[in-house]
């Protein structure tokens, strides 16, 4: 019997570090994608991503986080294609144009992961909470992916520049 206690310890200190792990990693991606986009095309500053962790209020910012990085990589190519020479866009530029990249997926996650943790309150462990979570789940990682993919042709991009 005494070590019943710890065993439960042990297995919820891990699954916190299954969850905050994979968190820290994105949020890290989210932080370097505002880093790689030049300052006066960021819509918020690069450390405000780590507001995410703070429970409740995380919640709630994760939206204007994904929107204002829409924005930052929006405005990022934006600029790229004013600055082209003779007024000729650049490819990159043109491709993303008028677009918000990351948008929708990332609002989907954010929608899915909240309506999710909203019915588990209201309906502890209920298998509709699970199918939102688990959708919300599939959404943050199609839009961690996509972020790295921006992240990246940001970088590139600059090293061209």
């Amino acid at each position: 019997m005494p070590n019943e206690p710890n065993s439960a310890g042990l297995i919820q200190i891990l699954l916190l570090l299954a969850i905050l792990i994979p968190a820290i990693f994105f949020l890290l991606t989210q932080q370097k994608t505002l880093q790689a986009i030049a300052t006066g095309n960021r819509e918020m500053h690069p450390g405000l991503v780590w507001f995410q962790l703070i429970p409740l209020l995380g919640q709630i910012w994760q939206f204007f986080v994904v929107t204002k990085i829409s924005v930052s990589i929006q405005r990022q190519f934006m600029a790229r294609q004013d600055d082209s020479i003779l007024g000729i866009p650049d490819a990159a530029a043109v491709e993303e144009l008028g677009k918000r990249p990351t948008f929708g997926i990332g609002m989907a996650y954010c929608t899915l992961n909240s309506i999710g943790i909203i019915i588990n309150v209201g309906y502890p462990g209920s298998a509709v909470s699970g199918l939102f979570t688990l959708s919300g789940m599939v959404c943050w990682i199609i839009y961690w992916v996509q972020l790295a993919g921006y992240k990246n042709k940001i970088i590139r991009l600059n090293a061209f520049a």
